[in-house]
């Protein structure tokens, strides 16, 4: 609450001291979702997901403009696509970010943002907002530079720059095997810096992209197949991580009635951190030992499919399937053991419904989706990895 009335603060400060020459745009956006989820495993739950943005522009001239926004969002129980996260956890964020646009020429723009995010996450019923386990803030600084060579051909690209703290998080099998005397040794594990570079080419409805994401940890030692020589199984490199990837999508209008939107995408993420198997969590010797244990590729395919009904209604299809295979980490079966062969998973989820536009600021949708995983992974004490479920409700959006 604290930082919310500090930027509705500097909003005002900077509206009622700029020059009256100065001309500014006020925007807002509120976004609801309100359904219901029916997984195959697990308890059904109502889902609610909000997102809440304010923001200002001010142009001071023709080549200059600052840009403020806030945004607070709460994600909801709900249906997850990222691995280890289960259907009931529940995620609130506050971003608020900064940005300054300069017009070199009519078609070339490079622009500057500094930006803040906290996040807050409960992860069981026994955490609460502020304390949670994976809670975390990032700060940042960004650098975007957007060419326009004709109607048809345009170039963006940018470079990115944050540090991300965990401040509540500890190693608990770490303190659990010391008894908790050396809690300070495994605080800040999580900690690393974010460098991200994109890179996209427009031409015509075709798009291409590339994004590269390196992340590098100031504290989380890498792993070790034996005992090291100060009798930990941590060596003296850092984690390190990196994902690549590559993009491709069309936006393709047939009869200004149909529009169609398929989008593919190939990730590679790349680990030099490993993974130790341990039997109990009191055990002091690992039992297996699993090189790039979190290296995988990953292939998205995507159709958004869209029916002009009416000046006012829409009528919407929409597929993706995900495919994620781990280069090295072998499937576990309903036990716990590790078995022969990689780990797969595969998603698949396909909505459809209907969007009322009763103005140009207002949207309606009712929806339903579907969403199945399967996977080689049979382990399922703590997360889902093979489940089917269904998914409807209505979204009501309004932006100025």
């Amino acid at each position: 609450m604290k930082k919310i009335i500090l930027t509705i603060t500097a909003v005002l400060f900077v509206y009622s001291a700029a020059p009256a020459a100065v001309k500014f745009a006020p925007y807002y956006s509120l976004d609801v979702l309100e359904g219901v989820s029916l997984p195959s495993v697990g308890d059904w739950a109502l889902s609610l997901n909000l997102v809440n943005d304010i923001g200002l522009m001010a142009k001071i001239d023709d080549e200059n403009k600052l840009v403020g926004f806030y945004e607070l969002k709460y994600t909801g129980p709900g249906f997850r696509k990222e691995e280890g996260e289960k259907f009931s956890d529940r995620t609130m964020d506050h971003v608020f970010a900064l940005r300054h646009q300069y017009n070199l020429r009519d078609n070339l723009t490079l622009e500057t943002q500094f930006d803040f995010m906290d996040e807050f996450k409960r992860t069981g019923a026994n955490e609460v907002w502020g304390q949670g386990l994976y809670d975390f803030e990032r700060i940042g600084v960004g650098f975007f530079i957007n060419q326009k060579y004709s109607d048809m051909l345009s170039f963006n690209t940018s470079l990115q720059y944050h540090t991300m703290a965990f401040p509540n998080y500890t190693d608990l099998l770490a303190e659990y095997q010391s008894g908790g005397a050396d809690i300070a040794s495994s605080a800040g594990k999580q900690n690393h810096i974010e460098t991200q570079a994109d890179a996209s080419v427009t031409y015509g409805a075709n798009t291409a992209t590339f994004e590269a994401l390196l992340m590098n940890y100031s504290k989380q030692k890498v792993i070790a197949g034996s005992v090291q020589a100060d009798g930990t199984y941590y060596k003296a490199d850092l984690q390190q991580d990196s994902l690549i990837t590559i993009g491709a999508s069309r936006n393709q209008k047939f009869w200004n009635a149909i529009l169609l939107a398929p989008s593919v995408a190939y990730k590679i993420k790349s680990s030099n951190q490993n993974f130790q198997y341990f039997t109990t969590s009191v055990s002091s010797v690992p039992v297996q030992f699993y090189g790039h244990y979190y290296d995988y590729n990953e292939l998205d395919f995507s159709v958004p499919t869209t029916l002009l009904l009416a000046t006012k209604w829409e009528y919407f299809l929409n597929f993706e399937w995900d495919m994620r295979n781990y280069v090295s980490r072998p499937p576990q079966d309903a036990s716990g053991n590790f078995v022969s062969g990689k780990q797969d998973n595969n998603i698949f989820i396909w909505g459809t419904g209907f969007t009322f536009k009763p103005n140009p600021v207002t949207r309606t949708t009712l929806f339903y989706q579907y969403q199945g995983q399967t996977s080689t992974m049979k382990f399922e004490k703590y997360f889902p990895y093979n489940y089917d479920g269904h998914f409807f409700g209505i979204n009501f959006n309004y932006s100025y």
